[in-house]
């Protein structure tokens, strides 16, 4: 059986300006390296062991992916980048505010008064309305983003680790839940270096929790 403990990245600077941050990427702020120092010595106290590592290819996935494994004595894991773990593209959403990106995306597939603070049912649906309202054609629909989770999926299928760190990104996580576990799950929220944990076996997911930031 692989265990696979599912970290989002800590909080960035595009976070705390309320930005859109797809395929755009900024570095952690001190608070986001406390966060990633912090969940680190917490799975080091909890004994967990990483065989393997893997991370998006942005900075800030990196950055986390790093004090991570340095604060829980896990530095000799071999962390491996991988583009499928990329967030969702916004297209020429990225960088915007975060409330408007939502509001005008919702509002092109029918889902009105959205924001930042909307639920993640709704923002996965308003993924095909950024990518509606997109002139530059770089934004991902849920489609797009299930097509990478899939590809990932392969990957973590052949590694022969068993105990598995990957640092990504809040709606990617939900897309993946989603995709390998269940449509119907409701995710609540996924907050910067919260853990979401998935063992695999026999080439079945099954679901231990979503986006916990103790108790691990």
């Amino acid at each position: 059986m692989k265990t696979l403990y599912i970290v989002r990245h800590g909080e960035t600077l595009l976070n705390l300006l309320n930005r859109s941050q797809g395929w755009a990427d900024s570095p952690l702020t001190q608070k986001g390296t406390d966060q990633a120092i912090d969940l680190g010595n917490r799975f080091g106290k909890a004994g967990i062991h990483f065989d393997s590592a893997f991370c998006s290819d942005t900075g800030r996935a990196r950055q986390t992916v790093q004090q991570i494994l340095m604060s829980s004595n896990n530095t000799t894991a071999r962390v491996q980048e991988n583009i499928h773990l990329r967030e969702a593209s916004f297209g020429r959403f990225e960088g915007a505010d975060n409330d408007e990106m939502w509001a005008q995306g919702g509002a092109a597939v029918g889902e009105t008064g959205m924001s930042r603070k909307s639920s993640i049912g709704r923002k996965i649906k308003a993924l095909s309305g950024i990518k509606r309202l997109d002139t530059i054609h770089y934004a991902e629909d849920y489609t797009d983003v299930q097509k990478r989770i899939k590809s990932f999926q392969e990957t973590l299928c052949h590694t022969h680790a068993s105990n598995i760190l990957i640092v990504t990104h809040s709606l990617y996580i939900c897309c993946l839940v989603y995709t390998l576990i269940d449509d119907q799950q409701v995710i609540d929220k996924v907050p910067n270096c919260s853990v979401t944990k998935l063992t695999l076996e026999n080439n079945k997911f099954q679901l231990g929790y979503i986006g916990r930031t103790n108790q691990f």
